[in-house]
């Protein structure tokens, strides 16, 4: 809510006395909302809903001056830097009224008005978001006072219900495991492609422990610094020589596929009998990373 306009007439009045144009006065006047901004989801094209009753909070205009005032209500198309992200203006601010319109509230009294929306029954609405701003201000001239209010209203679940549900759906894909942490590959041949689940049957295994099937990244890396070295072993000199049979492996809802390894170093006497240490990285194609690669460890033939 944003209140404008609240002040004491002493000022004004000081300035236009010296003037000659008004005798001496004082008056307090204010406006105040008992309401806050309105959010309501699942709303459906083609049906009318008294926003009062939909919210579950009344729209009640607090008359903090020390006169009576007349009250107005209007809907105004929010300026840019009013507009919530992810929303959008409302087409038409005919879909909002106000009941009554206006009102005469007492001093120190409050007004209590129905707000109701009317939403054209347009299947293109569905699944958008709409802000209208709600003014209620005092029909005082020169002096007259305002408080702001944001009506939100979405075709179906609001924003941030669809971030909450994509981010239990991104953690629900989360639960799935590669194993071993550490895969060791021996007498590795030099000169020849090694498939390392045919040739030693072993393979990286790749749990899907969540309710929709995966796509899950293998990518082979260099050896991170941010993990020790195990004794005996040096970096790899070329990732290239090793890599997955598949970069990704598509793995059903509780299933585990294995993933092998080809490895293929150059024929090269300086490569016999050497100890290499190289990552698999893993993720989603989701675009998220796990950071607990697998370490490789390399033992070429003599």
């Amino acid at each position: 809510m944003r209140t404008i306009g609240r002040m004491t007439l002493h000022s004004a009045a000081l300035a236009l006395l010296g003037l000659g144009l008004v005798e001496p006065v004082e008056a307090k006047i204010g406006l105040g909302a008992r309401f806050g901004d309105v959010i309501l989801e699942g709303v459906q094209p083609g049906r009318t809903y008294n926003l009062r009753e939909a919210a579950k909070v009344p729209f009640g205009i607090e008359n903090r001056g020390d006169a009576e005032t007349e009250v107005i209500v209007e809907f105004a198309r929010p300026m840019k830097a009013e507009l919530s992200e992810n929303y959008e203006h409302a087409p038409d601010l005919s879909w909002f009224k106000a009941m009554p319109e206006r009102m005469r509230i007492p001093a120190k009294g409050l007004g209590f008005f129905d707000l109701i929306m009317t939403v054209p029954d347009d299947p293109k609405l569905a699944g958008r978001h709409f802000q209208v701003m709600l003014n209620a201000r005092s029909n005082g001239g020169l002096f007259g006072v305002m408080v702001t209010n944001r009506i939100r209203v979405s075709m179906g679940p609001g924003p941030n219900s669809l971030k909450a549900e994509k981010k239990t759906k991104a953690m629900q894909q989360l639960d799935f495991d590669v194993t071993p942490q550490t895969l060791y590959l021996t007498g590795v041949p030099v000169g020849r492609v090694y498939d390392s689940r045919k040739e030693a049957k072993k393979a990286l295994r790749v749990a899907n422990f969540a309710a929709d099937e995966l796509e899950v990244l293998l990518s082979l890396e260099k050896w991170d610094s941010r993990f020790t070295m195990p004794e005996g072993y040096q970096a790899i000199p070329d990732v290239s020589w090793i890599r997955m049979k598949k970069s990704t492996v598509t793995v059903g809802s509780d299933e585990i596929v294995q993933a092998g390894l080809m490895v293929e170093v150059p024929d090269k006497p300086e490569y016999k009998g050497k100890r290499w240490a190289v990552m698999v990285r893993t993720g989603l194609t989701t675009g998220f990373w796990l950071d607990a690669p697998v370490k490789v460890l390399l033992e070429t033939a003599p």
